[in-house]
This record gives C-alpha cells, structure tokens and sequence, in this order.
C-alpha cells in the first residue's frame, strides 16, 4: 500500500479450499505463512475469513475481521514477510480490492463508498478534540485508536509540526483493534485534557511486538464516555474505515483530501495541506 495503513494492530482470516492443517485453522498449506504474519501482527485477534490467490505473482490475498464491523481485504507476500492493505489497481485502472471485498467480505462489512468532500463533512460531526495550537494555519482530522502502532508513528512524524504550530490535529478516538483499545480510549476522553491524555498515551507507547499505549485504564470509567468511543466506532463502520490513523484535511484550494494510514512522506502531505 502506498501508504501504511494502520489497524495492522488488529487482523483476521477462514477458509480456503483443501483441508485445514497445523497454523492458523482452516487456511490451506499454501496461505499459511500470510495468515500466520497477519494472525501475528494481530496478537491473536484476526480471524481469517478467506483466503484467495490474487493472479499477482507472489501475492496472496485474505479476507480478515478484526471486530464486528471491521472486516477488510489485506495481502501478503508468499513467504509471509510482507503484508499490504489499501487499493490494489490493475493497469485499467479497476480497484481489484473492491471487487475482492464484494466477493469475501460479508456484507455488512462491505466498504462504504463517500466522497472526501462527504467524509469532511461528516468527521466534523463526531466526537472530537484538539491537539496542537487553536491558531495553526494547518489542521488535520484524524481517527486513532490508543493501541495503533501506525496511528503513533503518525502522532510521532507530525510531533514536530504540532510543537512549531504549524498543525493542529482534530482527533477523532475510537477503540477497536484490543480490547484494551475501547477502555485506553474512553479514560483519554474522561480526563480533564485529554490533548494532554493522549500525548501521555503516545510518549509511553510500547513498540512492538507488544504495540500498546501507554493509558492505563481507570477502574471506573464513566459510562458516558464509553458510548461516545462506542458512537465514535459506530461511526467509522458506517463511513467504511477500516482501520486507523484515517487522516481527512483540505489541499491548497480548499478541497477535501483522505488519507487511508500513515502517509509515506510527512513533509510532503503537510506541504500539501491548505
């Protein structure tokens, strides 16, 4: 993927065709190593729903849930070594991962199709908060979960921007990728600065192969700010996210733009923004 989608921290996959062996149950002995890597990435979490050779040489391609809801096509190199998620267009131009999810995927899981000028609107209308300064002339609308490695790389290459004030990110919580996610999440939004909550978050991440935030949930958490995160997640099946840092922000003219996981080049997509 061009960019590297984060809810690598959350995966899943079943059934292929051929009898089931050792590994990852219900997986042919040819797709193995990709749902093993993804399983992994996962700790344990995904479930493979399908797996399918994709006519790309050294490609495997698998259907894999992480929650109710969430469910997406990803890919893996043959040896397992490598996973990809995003689009995946043939030389015409067709979005072959469409037409996987179409034919895998269940149906309430089927990504949604809205606009950047859609989603722009809609994300303003969630549960939300700032970080960075009010006066930055850029500004960012992120969906993150607590536990996403690529959500905190992302915080981590825009940490320079927000301390400039160049940027500000309107973030947008959810929790979904653990189980520890939706609670790590809801006691940020229940504290008196959750900017501040979330930066404690990012500053104590532990990389992998544990790949958790640093919040260590409250005992009792208000239950009104569980229903938000709840609302929040809700919202992002709804608007097919399938996974975290899900960046929206406006180009130089004033035009939506979305991106689908951490963008390649940082500099680049903060130029780009209006």
């Amino acid at each position: 993927m061009k960019l590297r989608k984060t809810i690598l921290a959350g995966l899943l996959a079943a059934g292929v065709s051929g009898a089931a062996i050792a590994g990852v149950p219900n997986v042919g002995k040819d797709f193995q190593p990709g749902a093993e890597a993804i399983v992994a990435m996962s700790h344990g979490h995904a479930q493979i729903l399908k797996a399918f050779h994709t006519g790309v040489a050294d490609m495997d391609g698998y259907a894999v849930q992480l929650a109710p809801g969430h469910a997406m096509i990803m890919y893996a190199s043959a040896d397992g070594k490598y996973l990809f998620m995003g689009g995946m267009f043939n030389r015409k131009g067709t979005n072959e991962s469409m037409k996987y999810a179409h034919e895998y995927l269940p149906s309430a899981d089927l990504p949604k199709v809205f606009t950047p000028a859609a989603m722009g609107t809609a994300i303003q209308k969630t549960a939300h908060f700032l970080i960075g300064k009010p006066s930055a002339p850029k500004t960012v609308w992120m969906v993150m979960d607590p536990n996403c490695v690529f959500c905190h790389l992302t915080y981590e290459h825009l940490l320079p921007y927000l301390k400039k004030g160049a940027v500000r990110i309107e973030l947008v919580p959810v929790g979904f990728l653990k189980p520890s996610s939706l609670p790590k999440a809801a006691t940020i939004l229940a504290s008196k600065d959750p900017a501040k909550a979330w930066a404690y978050d990012e500053t104590h991440y532990i990389m992998p192969p544990t790949e958790e935030g640093g919040t260590v949930p409250l005992k009792h958490i208000p239950q009104s700010d569980i229903r938000t995160i709840q609302a929040n997640n809700t919202w992002m099946n709804q608007h097919g996210i399938g996974g975290t840092p899900y960046l929206i922000y406006r180009g130089p003219k004033h035009q939506w733009h979305v991106v689908n996981g951490m963008p390649s080049d940082m500099s680049s997509f903060v130029a780009g923004m209006g």
